[in-house]
């Protein structure tokens, strides 16, 4: 999530306790939401594909909730079911070493003809763009974030390549915010998202690519290169941005900041991890097709 990336006037500016203390509120939760994947990634792919679950199926229930706050009727726990049933299905690929993703499409094949049928039977002033957001959330997070689980066949030290990932995320996003909030001034997209500067996307990008090294040399696995460590940093300073850009244009249209406020200093689960979204699915098939080639 890289919100507030730019600063604000004179007039507009908190008070230095509240802006410190909204600060040390979102770097302790980013200190605790890091500790947990880092521990859920070591612990095993199990947990970690768990994990993956879980944040799936939280971040579609704030999804349809703000919707259905606003007078939609996405189909919820329809379509958080078959958001969940992504990272699942990843897993059992992953352990069966098959990268076949036709399985992948048979849960979205399922889904469509379910959610024609919910529709159908469940009364709506407004049934395409009912279906359209519940679509929207189960390709935008479910199927997108099971690609982490994916990246778990890449290595036989299975975390790598989804660490790898997801660091150079945070990275980002977390300088993006500091060099955005401290000398952003150029805004990036004013109509989308008013918080986010060229500043602080260039002090994020940056920042990406020396982890993106740093990653190179720590982690000593074979296929990550330092050609394909900053191709990964290329992709993540594009997708994560539009990733972010994605849901702040849904939450613009609702009129809303935050899609909940269950992450202090952060929002929500789809706020924290907006970012991860596209990227995860890009940094896999740039992986799956350049470097391992299967």
């Amino acid at each position: 999530m890289g919100g507030g990336q730019t600063g604000a006037t004179q007039g507009e500016r908190p008070s230095l306790r509240a802006r410190f203390a909204g600060l040390a509120a979102r770097v302790v939760s980013a200190v605790i939401l890091v500790l947990v994947v880092v521990i859920l990634l070591w612990w095993g792919d199990l947990p970690f594909t768990v994990g993956i679950a879980l944040i799936t199926a939280g971040g579609l229930w704030e999804l349809y909730s703000t919707f259905t706050r606003r007078g939609y009727r996405p189909a919820a726990v329809l379509s958080v079911a078959a958001g969940c049933t992504f990272p699942v299905v990843a897993y059992l690929l992953h352990r069966a070493q098959r990268h076949d993703l036709t399985y992948m499409l048979v849960v979205l094949g399922l889904y469509l003809p379910l959610l024609f049928a919910y529709r159908l039977t469940a009364h709506s002033e407004s049934p395409t763009t009912d279906m359209s957001v519940s679509l929207l959330g189960v390709v935008l997070v479910g199927f997108c974030l099971s690609h982490f689980v994916l990246m778990l066949s890449f290595d036989s030290v299975t975390w790598t390549a989804p660490f790898a990932v997801i660091v150079m995320v945070w990275i980002y996003d977390a300088v993006a915010y500091f060099a955005g909030s401290a000398f952003g001034r150029h805004k990036m997209a004013p109509r989308i998202s008013p918080g986010k500067s060229w500043e602080g996307t260039a002090a994020g990008t940056a920042a990406c690519f020396i982890a993106a090294y740093v990653l190179y040399l720590t982690l000593n696995r074979e296929w990550l290169t330092v050609g394909v460590a900053m191709q990964l940093a290329a992709l993540v300073s594009v997708f994560g941005p539009l990733g972010d850009l994605s849901e702040s244009l849904v939450k613009r249209e609702l009129g809303i900041k935050d899609m909940s406020s269950l992450i202090p200093g952060h929002g929500g689960i789809m706020d924290r991890f907006d970012s991860m979204f596209l990227t995860a699915a890009v940094s896999y098939y740039l992986l799956r097709f350049t470097v391992f080639k299967f």
